[in-house]
């Protein structure tokens, strides 16, 4: 079922294509990341669904309502949409009451009760309610923010780059708690950012925009494991990109022969391993069956995942290689390494870029 529907979307600012022909669908009560790097479109497309801006061509309909066919498009304000922006833009003159219940009908008989509903949903002490936003911290404003969107009781979410600005450990918590007062909630949710591990984790449906056109959408995991090109793969993490000579369901590497998926050719092709998909064990930990052999030349210590920089034998075709490692147990540099691939290895298919 299809709660949002983007069809056909294009807008352009004189020369310059911001968007191309967007196709996307929503489900209801999902969350949806619309990620890309800088002036890929992500912010254009966000400000369409919100009303902000007008497409040239194309359509966005809300359920039941098309909320925009080309230039005509229904007012933001009529559209039940809320949004999230980065700084919150809390009124600063205002309590934090007088934020969240801002919107709401002032005459009603139960607002107060409804205002104290939503900052408990957003999980603050009912204490804060007389503070100002100046007096509250970067993540407290952001959930203030949140419940005052809620408050208009919206048929959307949309979140833009709501936690950029917030410190690394506070950004990890208030995207998990945001991701589970919209779920209690039910709100179907659309969130933009240009943090790909921020994208991966909230997100029902990852959706990849580059120079404004749809590049590819699906899972989290559909797109981290496949990804249908490699600036797509390597925009979604650390990326072993390696030429491969594919037989059927596997292919011959630098590391050895690697089994794959059902490929839909053979021969020459480039292969996609996640660096976490490596193990490495000292060669005195190493039976015959080892696939390679490697020379460790660098170790970068990250706590829990730390990266070891290698380079495999001259037989193996002298590649170097970063691998993800736990931090217990690293090689040291200088020692010698088998290298041995867990799962299965992605295959680009020849027309993708």
């Amino acid at each position: 079922m299809t709660f949002l529907s983007i069809s056909n979307i294009s807008k352009q600012y004189g020369p310059v294509r911001a968007l191309d022909d967007i196709n996307l669908t929503v489900a209801p009560g999902s969350r949806t990341a619309v990620v890309g790097p800088s002036g890929s479109g992500k912010t254009t497309l966000l400000r369409i669904i919100a009303g902000f801006e007008t497409p040239d061509t194309g359509q966005v309909k809300l359920e039941d309502e098309v909320l925009a066919n080309g230039p005509a498009i229904v007012p933001a304000h009529r559209r039940g949409i809320g949004i999230v922006s980065q700084d919150g833009a809390l009124f600063p003159h205002l309590s934090v009451a007088e934020n969240i219940g801002f919107g709401m009908e002032r005459g009603a008989p139960d607002r107060d009760q409804q205002i104290d509903a939503l900052i408990d949903m957003v999980e603050l002490d009912r204490g804060m309610l007389t503070r100002r936003p100046h007096q509250l911290s970067g993540g407290q404003q952001q959930r203030v923010a949140l419940a005052r969107a809620l408050g208009r009781k919206p048929r959307l979410m949309l979140l833009d780059e709501p936690f950029s600005a917030l410190d690394t450990g506070l950004r990890e918590n208030m995207r998990k708690a945001v991701a589970r007062v919209l779920q209690i909630a039910g709100i179907t949710t659309i969130l933009v950012t240009h943090d790909q591990a921020e994208a991966l984790s909230f997100a029902d449906q990852v959706a990849v925009l580059r120079d404004g056109r749809l590049i590819q959408a699906g899972t989290p995991q559909a797109l981290y494991l496949t990804p249908r090109d490699r600036a797509t793969a390597t925009f979604l993490g650390d990326a072993i990109l390696l030429p491969a000579v594919l037989g059927d369901r596997f292919a011959d590497c630098a590391l050895g022969r690697i089994e794959t998926h059902a490929n839909s050719h053979t021969g020459q092709a480039d292969i996609m391993l996640r660096p976490e998909q490596l193990r490495l064990a000292t060669i005195a930990e190493t039976d015959a069956g080892s696939t390679c052999v490697g020379k460790v030349v660098d170790v970068e210590f990250g706590g829990a995942v730390c990266t070891v920089t290698l380079v495999l034998a001259d037989a193996h075709g002298g590649e170097t290689l970063s691998v993800k490692s736990s931090g217990i147990g690293l090689p040291a540099i200088g020692s010698m390494v088998s290298v041995t691939v867990l799962g299965k290895a992605h295959v680009f298919d020849k027309a993708a870029g």
